[in-house]
């Protein structure tokens, strides 16, 4: 059998006597050229086992697109079209790079290549995509950690002590007894 890999996708979801089949015919073709990828969830059942036993020797493992943002550009570049007649190529400014290098892609390449099928098919303006075209989740960046007790409490003050000084910030740092410096930083740290 030759010709063209054949791709099963997540194939932890197939049924049973679905794997069932896919190890037979390996072991009938030992040389198909078969490509799965696989998303450990619950320990495997036999039948995937033994699939996954059989294609290890041939496995590459990959970390999920999170753990690679440094791949993001040039993932960009192989999954941004060519241009059309009488479009200009899709291009990225530095700050829209920023927020994909940022942003945790729960789903992985998949959700990149649909952001960017989304982009060139969906896009009225020219120029390079600017960080306003992404949507929320990506532009907005990933949600912040959850704040503590202390923490929620000491937001509360510093908004409160901006309040009475008309979002004045070297007053409030006055006022609160803390340097303009920790208060930006502390702003930071509670954005949202």
């Amino acid at each position: 059998m030759k010709g063209r890999p054949l791709l099963i996708r997540h194939v932890e979801r197939l049924a049973p006597p679905d794997t069932a089949t896919l190890n037979s015919l390996l072991d009938t073709h030992p040389g198909v050229p078969l490509l799965v990828t696989y998303t450990p969830e619950a320990a495997p059942g036999p039948c995937l086992q033994r699939l996954l036993d059989t294609l290890a020797a041939r496995s590459v493992s990959l970390p999920a697109l999170r753990e690679r943002p440094d791949d993001i550009r040039e993932l960009l570049t192989s999954l941004t079209p060519g241009p059309t007649p009488g479009q200009p190529p899709l291009t990225w400014t530095l700050d829209a790079l920023r927020a994909l290098e940022r942003h945790p892609w729960p789903g992985n390449i998949t959700e990149l290549a649909h952001l960017v099928r989304a982009l060139t098919e969906g896009r009225r303006s020219t120029g390079p995509v600017r960080r306003t075209e992404l949507p929320d989740p990506v532009r907005e960046g990933p949600a912040p950690r959850p704040l503590t007790p202390m923490e929620r409490a000491e937001r509360a003050a510093i908004l409160e002590a901006l309040r009475l000084n008309g979002g004045n910030k070297a007053r409030t740092a006055a006022a609160l007894g803390i340097g303009r410096a920790t208060l930006y930083r502390k702003l930071r740290g509670y954005r949202g």
